[in-house]
């Protein structure tokens, strides 16, 4: 990675990206709940400590002077069957009320410049079908949709 990458990446960072903090608990729960994920408050917590302290994960918050418009998760997965890793974007949310002022955009580039630092070529975002909106944003970003070229499966462990 050379420096002019990186810091074209950091140049889309905003003043109001932050790395989350464990006192962020109870407004990255109403985000979360707000946008479709219910939170269960005995949980939280603990759940976002493990993220804070976590070597291979990141997530930043969008805040406007204490006020928690935006979070985002990221996790660095190293490579099995090549060299180096890639980074999945776990979760993001943005408040509905800020919407299209570039949060998203700047906690994207966030968590881009946190795989680019750690080695990862590539990121992926995944977003339910239903969600057109975050479709639209991400291929607004440049991702390509490969829903078509794999299937994710999903089994639940007892």
């Amino acid at each position: 990675m050379t420096a002019d990458v990186l810091h074209s990446y950091r140049m889309q960072v905003a003043r109001g990206v932050r790395r989350l903090a464990q006192d962020d608990t109870e407004q990255v729960a109403r985000l979360l709940e707000r946008d479709g994920h219910p939170q269960s408050e005995t949980n939280i917590a603990e759940r976002l400590q493990r993220w804070c302290e976590h070597p291979d994960g990141a997530a930043f918050v969008w805040d406007e002077r204490g006020n928690l418009l935006g979070v985002i998760a990221a996790h660095v997965i190293p490579s099995f069957q090549t060299d180096g890793a890639w980074l999945r974007i776990v979760a993001l949310a943005v408040a509905e009320s800020a919407r299209g002022r570039g949060i998203g955009t700047s906690l994207v580039a966030a968590a881009e410049t946190f795989g680019l630092m750690r080695g990862c070529s590539s990121v992926e975002a995944t977003s339910l079908r239903t969600r057109e909106g975050a479709r639209a944003f991400y291929r607004a970003l440049g991702y390509q949709d490969r829903t078509d070229a794999a299937g994710r499966f999903l089994r639940q462990l007892p």
